[in-house]
């Protein structure tokens, strides 16, 4: 059981706020587009075995990328698999080609990704060879492929040929440069030993159901150091990483801004972890930090992840999706690795904690100068204290810009006013109207494609970093726009989400009445760049000068 700790109900937190913080105005609006773009995918976890194996409760991520460099954002999901005679296979994939954001086609047999190996969980997108296309990294039980993207509209699989042996159970994987070479490594996050040799009897509310992750082994995790020749060499404790986890978030950014990428794993009933980047090393000070435990001092049962700065403080929170009976978890980055949990402070304990939240999203969904919150929102059990199936409600929260939440409510009849079994989630512009769109990834279910229909006179900004000396996807920059009220500060993010990759451009909003001044952009090689003049409403690609400026 995903984030539950044993087969006892969890005791409740103490005292939850009142529920007027839940708002009922309806300021954005999405318009779910799924078949009108002729998308249709399910994620399939071979539910009908009656297995009831932990392995079915993971579930499957979305990357969205642009494969093709043709300008516009292509989707990946990851098929899943069965189980059967105590026998486990995997189910394909399918990669979506944007056509121009008016509809999509299936290509995955015309780019070969429909390659079954594994029993899959999770999509990683990103240019590992320098090469100007993005390669794809798909995770899941017993081993990872890499589809290679050859630039013809065609990739091949070659995670062996690259040396990405690993055998192990892997949910997220994430991609940042981190002794800052220019290429791109790789962190994998690995769950628990569970295999059918493995696989006890485990009740629920006195009921056979799925055992939950404290019944199991941790598995390690490990990086892929990026040989620059197109080989991986698979690295942990001489990096420094600690043993053990359960993992099942990650997600890569220059949390402290030195010009290092950092790294943020969110772990099933253990102690989350916070990698500090030291040139090259990493030092973990979850406990340090702040950030591995709640307020009460207990490891969660965490899940998605994502990164804001929620109070524009020039300075980047951390956002953890966590288990039934545990609240959202929000760290505050008071500077030099020390994070304080605001949960509380910020509204967010008048959600409650029926929740069991995976997938989730920041984003300025109404261009507003603030970043809002998306979850997907799906429980694992059969049998739970909630009642019911094991579907829930999404959630979109909105940063009132007083460093509080409320929770939009939309009717019935709307995605959002419905109940999912959901897991992954990403954020990107399917039709280059300058807001970003959602598409979600469920279990059983079929995935979603929202369009993001909010009326506004906001303005926008898309920023599209190309790396030259620092890796090409520009993973760990960060970026301040500085307009004549307020400073805002966005992150260039290595996966997050839940066992997803959002694309790696960045998104900015400001009201009518603020005028953008300058931005600012702070590479990965620790280069310091100014823009001036960038017009509204506009896509821009900016490529790193070869000289510090």
């Amino acid at each position: 059981m995903v984030g539950c700790e044993g087969n006892k109900p969890v005791e409740q937190k103490p005292k939850q706020e009142k529920a007027q913080e839940v708002s009922a105005k309806i300021d954005v609006v999405f318009d779910d587009l799924t078949s009108k773009l002729g998308i249709a995918h399910t994620y399939l976890n071979g539910e009908e075995s009656n297995e009831m194996s932990i392995l079915q409760t993971i579930g499957g991520g979305v990357a969205a990328f642009d494969y093709d460099r043709d300008g516009w954002d292509d989707l990946f999901f990851p098929g899943g698999g069965a189980l059967k005679d105590k026998t486990i296979s995997g189910l394909v994939g399918s990669l979506w080609q944007s056509r121009s954001g008016k509809n999509f086609l299936n290509v995955s047999s015309l780019a070969g990704t429909d390659l079954v190996s594994k029993y899959t969980h999770g999509a990683t997108s990103g240019d590992l060879n320098s090469d100007g296309f993005s390669d794809l990294l798909i995770t899941g039980y017993d081993g990872l492929q890499l589809f290679i993207n050859q630039g013809d509209g065609t990739f091949v699989e070659s995670a062996l040929a690259s040396g990405l042996n690993d055998s192990v159970w892997s949910t997220s994987a994430a991609f940042g440069d981190f002794d800052s070479d220019g290429f791109l490594d790789i962190y994998i996050a690995h769950y628990v030993n569970w295999s059918f040799s493995n696989h006890p009897p485990c009740k629920s509310l006195s009921v056979p159901d799925v055992c939950a992750p404290g019944n199991f082994d941790a598995f390690d995790d490990l990086v892929y150091h990026n040989n620059g020749n197109g080989t991986f060499s698979a690295k942990t404790t001489e990096l420094g990483l600690v043993k053990g986890g359960k993992g099942l978030g990650v997600m890569v950014a220059d949390f402290d801004r030195d010009s290092k990428s950092d790294i943020y794993v969110a772990n099933d009933t253990t102690n989350n972890f916070y990698y500090e980047n030291q040139g090259g090393m990493f030092k973990e000070m979850g406990l340090a930090s702040g950030t591995a435990v709640d307020d009460l001092g207990s490891p969660q049962g965490s899940m998605g992840l994502c990164i804001l700065d929620y109070d524009q403080d020039l300075m980047a929170d951390i956002w953890v999706c966590n288990y039934e009976n545990q609240a959202f978890a929000l760290y505050k980055n008071d500077g030099q690795s020390n994070y304080r949990y605001v949960t509380s402070a910020t509204g967010l304990m008048a959600l409650g904690t029926t929740y069991v939240a995976f997938g989730t999203a920041s984003g300025d969904f109404d261009s507003d100068g603030d970043e809002d919150v998306v979850v997907a929102n799906g429980h694992v059990m059969q049998f739970h204290q909630g009642g019911g199936n094991s579907s829930q409600n999404p959630l979109y929260l909105t940063n009132t810009g007083k460093k509080r939440f409320t929770r939009q409510l939309f009717p019935e009849s709307e995605y959002f006013g419905k109940k999912w079994r959901g897991r992954g989630v990403v954020a990107f512009d399917l039709d280059h109207d300058g807001d970003l769109d959602l598409s979600f990834s469920h279990v059983n279910q079929p995935s979603v494609i929202l369009e993001n229909k909010s009326q506004t006179s906001n303005q926008w900004w898309i920023l599209e970093l190309i790396g030259t000396q620092s890796n090409r996807d520009a993973i760990g920059a960060s970026l301040v726009f500085k307009s004549n009220q307020r400073s805002i500060l966005r992150n260039v993010v290595g996966g997050g989400s839940y066992l997803s990759q959002n694309p790696y451009y960045i998104h900015v909003g400001l009201p009518a009445d603020e005028k953008l001044e300058e931005v600012e952009i702070l590479w990965p090689t620790g280069m310091r760049q100014k823009l001036t003049g960038l017009v509204a409403n506009t896509r821009t690609q900016i490529v790193e000068p070869q000289v510090s400026q």
